[in-house]
């Protein structure tokens, strides 16, 4: 029997690249999903209308007549307003009133957050079953981004724009980031720094020995510097040594700041495991002020889906008002 729909929320979890589109019920379980190409070039409107017409064919299988929309952006989103500032991945999206266009479209309740933000709301509700009360998230993907909760429930900030890990700094004049600044903790724990960091060590000297000078730059992806590194490969060794010290650099701070229970990592470079979790806990361990260090605890999240499953939850959380 199909759950009512009161307790199934539809999330919409947006990339450059590649949208997940996903029901599920109130516990995280996904009940339909599908992954169609972003193609930002069309528009905003024209992707609208397209994910529409996929909720549209799903209410013929599933009850979703009342069931509210989460949509996660990759960008500065304006989550009262329900539009996007500035969209770095998604250009000529800016501006655009998506909560006003779906709403319209679906007749139903719709939640607007930046992607991190429904990801991390995801690993808190799915990953942690609302335990503790106090977590920072940390996405590490193609760049990296961040979701705070507070005394169980997303904390914001004046703007929307609470989290913004990626783009503390963690080294003075320190490498370029895609936002213009320089020593961001993106610009050496996401992807694209990574692979960049990996490029500049292998045209390096003294030259180490690595089987990596065998693949091109493009190959040189996290899971591939994943398993160079574990099979004993000294770059990828060193590339990942360096991602984990600037992640303790700016994890350090936040834990400084907000005494968070809980420190979740989340996103496809979070799959390094080990290579991540294992230098943080250490760097961790040599902090001097020890209260707050000792306190928190360190995991990476498993369910890789957490980004349309957190925007299905939130918009569930958020819009339970309106449906009682």
């Amino acid at each position: 029997m199909t759950p009512p729909s009161a307790l199934i929320g539809i999330g919409i979890d947006v990339g450059g690249t590649n949208t997940k589109i996903a029901v599920a019920n109130s516990e995280g379980k996904i009940l339909r999903e599908l992954e169609i190409p972003t193609e930002p070039s069309l528009g905003p409107a024209r992707f609208v209308r397209r994910v529409v017409s996929v909720i549209h064919l799903w209410e013929s299988e599933l009850d979703l007549e009342h069931s509210p929309v989460g949509l996660g952006l990759a960008g500065d989103v304006d989550s009262k307003k329900g539009t996007m500032r500035a969209a770095p991945s998604l250009p000529g999206w800016s501006g655009f009133n998506f909560r006003r266009a779906l709403s319209s479209a679906l007749k139903r309740p719709v939640v607007i957050d930046n992607d991190a933000n429904m990801a991390a709301w995801g690993g808190y509700v799915v990953e942690l079953g609302r335990r503790p009360s106090t977590v920072v998230a940390v996405t590490l993907g193609t760049g990296v981004g961040g979701g705070l909760i507070i005394n169980g429930k997303l904390y914001r900030g004046a703007t929307g724009s609470a989290g913004e890990i990626g783009h503390s700094r963690v080294e003075l004049r320190g490498l370029a980031c895609r936002c213009g600044a320089r020593g961001c903790l993106e610009a050496y724990a996401g992807a694209y720094g990574l692979s960049r960091m990996a490029k500049a060590l292998l045209a390096g000297k003294p030259r180490k020995p690595s089987k990596l000078r065998r693949l091109s730059p493009a190959e040189l992806t996290p899971r591939v510097l994943a398993e160079a590194a574990e099979a004993g490969d000294a770059v990828a060794r060193e590339v990942w040594r360096r991602a984990a010290a600037a992640l303790a650099a700016g994890l350090a701070g936040i834990v400084l700041i907000l005494n968070p229970e809980m420190v979740l990592i989340l996103g496809g470079v979070s799959r390094a495991g080990k290579l991540l979790l294992d230098p943080l806990s250490e760097a961790f361990r040599r902090e001097p002020f020890r209260t707050p260090f000792r306190a928190v605890s360190l995991r990476a999240a498993r369910n890789p889906n957490l980004g349309c499953v957190g925007a299905a939850l939130l918009a569930l959380e958020e819009s339970a008002p309106a449906r009682n």
